[in-house]
């Protein structure tokens, strides 16, 4: 059995949403088409053959330094275009709530920013910041199965 998704038809995206209990959310600097978007949590497209789990542990190593286990979702939402047809899929990875803001920076361009200062997340970060922080998580699983990344 498969744990990749070795080809979709569907782009599949992930955002990692990891928080403190302090109330700070790990953020990086965001820009599209080179507009600022601000602060945005770290995301990115799931390429073809790519275990999601790897992938996103990768990219977050990457764009913050931090390492966090990426194994459960905390939301899940079909993405559709202007006339409602789905053209894509995307994923919110819990990356765990840690007990403070750690002492070791993260890498220049994220930052572990306060809560307070997110006023209007978009929907689908916004519910993933109430599931967190209600304690409700789905396991990441595909083809109902985890993936071998889920026990590294």
């Amino acid at each position: 059995m498969h744990t990749t998704i070795v080809r979709s038809s569907l782009p599949i995206t992930f955002h990692i949403l990891a928080t403190t209990q302090t109330n700070h959310v790990l953020m990086v600097r965001g820009s599209h088409e080179g507009v600022d978007d601000g602060w945005v949590l770290p995301h990115g497209r799931l390429p073809d053959g790519r275990c999601m789990i790897l992938t996103a542990r990768e990219l977050l190593m990457d764009s913050t330094g931090c390492d966090r286990a990426l194994s459960e979702v905390l939301a899940f939402a079909p993405t559709t275009d202007d006339n409602g047809h789905l053209n894509g899929l995307a994923y919110v990875l819990n990356g765990g709530v840690l007990p403070d803001v750690p002492s070791n920076a993260p890498k220049d361009g994220s930052s572990w920013v306060p809560l307070r200062e997110l006023h209007e997340p978009p929907a689908l970060y916004q519910y993933a910041i109430v599931a967190a922080g209600q304690r409700r998580m789905l396991p990441l699983l595909v083809n109902g199965d985890r993936p071998e990344a889920t026990f590294c």
